[in-house]
């Protein structure tokens, strides 16, 4: 476990590290922190947290304690070298996705856009309903860390609309649409990302912010590049009503497969997504939704 942004809840850090035990993970709790303002320690405590665990031999996988705000403030010095040469997943989102795409354009590989101790492991599970998504989270986490093809499960497709049919093969770039947005004219934007095959989310944005974010991406002349686009969930956005109609219009501009309404971002449960991962979209006009790693057997939901 690692502390790269926001300053950990302590009770909810316990039940998390309790929940993942009870999975049959052998766990290494955070390093302590002094917390600095909203950040979970200053820059080169939060940054050292990180290198801990890519140094552990006893560590196999690293996981975010929590997202929020902090991991842009650390890219510029990351050390690049040292995490290329890494081999262990690194796991996250929310303001994790910084370091993510950050880390894709600096030629690194392992990434997962997926849960964390406190935000999933360490909720509260008050009712069976919450505890059934917390094994769906689990699962395609597993799936993820384990190379599985497909990279949707069958109740992920649930309530997915086509906005547009089709097939493309890209790299997958499954990320927050404003950590994005952040780095935009810095030197961690992933420009090098060959066939893109975006998948978007994000909480508390009111609709003319997402129209913003994407209108900024529109300009700098990425989404033109773009293969295919899935968005995934705007929770909690404001406005939220013109958000369908505003998907669609941005839809109408890309020329592979868009799709909405994907189980992915700040909602549980929430699918996870390897970063970069070469893959094949699949979108048919009746609806149905397949999403795979490249070379993986298909095997069709339409």
């Amino acid at each position: 476990m690692f502390a790269l942004s926001g300053v950990p809840d302590p009770v909810r850090t316990e039940r998390g590290l309790a929940r993942l035990r009870d999975f049959g993970v052998n766990v290494l709790a955070p390093r302590p922190l002094t917390p600095q303002r909203y950040l979970a320690g200053d820059d080169h405590e939060r940054l050292a947290s990180l290198v801990d665990v890519l140094t552990r031999d006893d560590c196999d996988a690293c996981m975010a304690v929590r997202g929020g705000f902090g991991s842009t403030r650390l890219l510029d010095n990351m050390d690049w070298e040292r995490l290329r040469r890494n081999r262990k997943p690194i796991i996250g989102y929310s303001d994790l996705c910084g370091l993510h795409l950050a880390a894709f354009q600096h030629g690194c590989s392992g990434h997962i856009h997926g849960p964390m101790l406190c935000s999933e492991f360490g909720r509260d599970l008050s009712t069976p309903e919450q505890s059934q998504a917390l094994s769906l989270v689990w699962s395609s986490l597993l799936d993820c860390l384990n190379g599985q093809g497909e990279l949707l499960p069958a109740w992920a497709t649930n309530g997915v609309e086509v906005l547009k049919p089709g097939r493309a093969c890209g790299q997958l770039l499954p990320t927050n649409l404003s950590l994005l947005n952040s780095l935009l004219g810095t030197a961690h934007f992933p420009s090098r990302v060959e066939n893109p095959i975006l998948v978007l989310e994000d909480i508390g944005e009111a609709a003319y912010r997402i129209d913003r974010y994407l209108t900024q991406l529109r300009s700098a002349g990425f989404l033109r590049r773009l293969r295919g686009l899935l968005f995934g969930q705007f929770s909690q956005a404001e406005d939220s009503e013109y958000i369908p109609e505003l998907l669609r219009e941005v839809a109408a501009e890309i020329a592979g497969p868009v799709a909405c309404g994907l189980p992915f971002g700040h909602v549980f449960p929430s699918i996870s997504l390897p970063v970069g991962a070469e893959v094949m979209l699949t979108l048919s006009a009746a609806g149905g939704i397949e999403l795979r790693r490249a070379g993986a057997g298909e095997r069709s939901r339409a």
